[in-house]
């Protein structure tokens, strides 16, 4: 199923743009491994249509319907949803468009991210889109001359992928500051040893820390071990809060000889932000979930700026 997946049925739904999903296919999930047979009893936990996606199963072991006549409906469903979503990411990017960008603030923008990823399912990977989204204006901006690896899939910042975290600024082909978004976890005990075999691989790392949604735990533990880590790989290792990075983005930037202003950032990282969920910057933000119920919610909320 992997193979028939990755090598024909997700590259035809990508190139002609009829659902956007992880390039290896959605066989490789660990939930669709289970010893259990499709059936309606089949344990694993899955988000999303379980029901209907088991019940497709039976009726094709059953032979109850013409599976021809019901791919080809699917397609044309699928059709129809890309149609949707691209009149809602244009619509969406011309609000953008009509926000007076000297109203925005690095607050403003900040609220305004926040409200929507609390408002969302998959918050978690808004975190990350978020923080990418940033990195993106400021090296866009010229503030940052360092290069910006592109957003990696979901749960592929690990040694197998060669990722140290979610947003990797480059110098060259070598990772120079890493940042790791941790959504609704505050104590990253665990979290700081896998930090430390990462660094094992990437020696040549400078700044490496971790973005939490959630006041961090700095107990005596979790402060002695990053002051033995920063000891051991020469590397300035911090955990901050969401708030925290931004900030420090920010004066990383306004510090620099660009000299760029705060309302002028904050303008490019909504943009950044509203662009990569709407599907317009996938050679730097390829997001492969389904993007349209994120992207009604931020239309909803551009649409009060206007």
């Amino acid at each position: 199923m992997r193979t028939i997946d990755n090598k024909y049925i997700t590259p035809i739904l990508r190139k002609h743009n009829l659902l956007s999903l992880n390039a290896d296919g959605i066989m490789m999930t660990r939930s669709l491994a289970e010893n259990y047979p499709y059936s309606s009893l089949y344990k694993a936990q899955l988000r999303g249509a379980k029901d209907q996606w088991l019940s497709i199963v039976e009726f094709l072991e059953t032979e109850s319907f013409n599976t021809e006549e019901a791919l080809k409906l699917l397609i044309k469903l699928l059709i129809n949803r890309a149609e949707v979503f691209e009149k809602l990411a244009d619509d969406t990017v011309q609000k953008l468009g009509n926000i007076d960008k000297n109203d925005l603030s690095k607050q403003s923008v900040l609220e305004m991210l926040i409200s929507h990823r609390n408002s969302s399912d998959y918050a978690a990977r808004l975190l990350e889109i978020s923080m990418h989204a940033l990195c993106q204006a400021a090296i866009e901006s010229g503030s940052i001359t360092y290069s910006l690896n592109p957003l990696s899939q979901m749960r592929s910042a690990n040694k197998k992928h060669g990722n140290i975290g979610d947003v990797e600024f480059l110098d060259g082909k070598i990772i120079i500051e890493s940042w790791d978004a941790k959504y609704g976890k505050s104590y990253l005990r665990e979290e700081l040893e896998e930090l430390h075999e990462k660094l094992e691989y990437h020696p040549e790392v400078e700044i490496a820390g971790f973005v939490t949604s959630e006041p961090p735990i700095l107990n005596d533990e979790i402060s002695s071990r990053m002051e033995e880590l920063i000891e051991l790989h020469g590397v300035d290792i911090s955990i901050k809060t969401f708030a925290e990075w931004v900030d420090y983005i920010f004066e990383k930037c306004m510090s620099s000889d660009e000299m760029i202003t705060e309302s002028d950032l904050a303008s490019r990282w909504l943009e950044a932000y509203t662009l990569s969920l709407a599907q317009r910057k996938r050679k730097i933000a390829p997001i492969d979930e389904p993007c349209i119920g994120w992207l009604k919610l931020l239309n909803d909320i551009l649409q009060k700026q206007n």
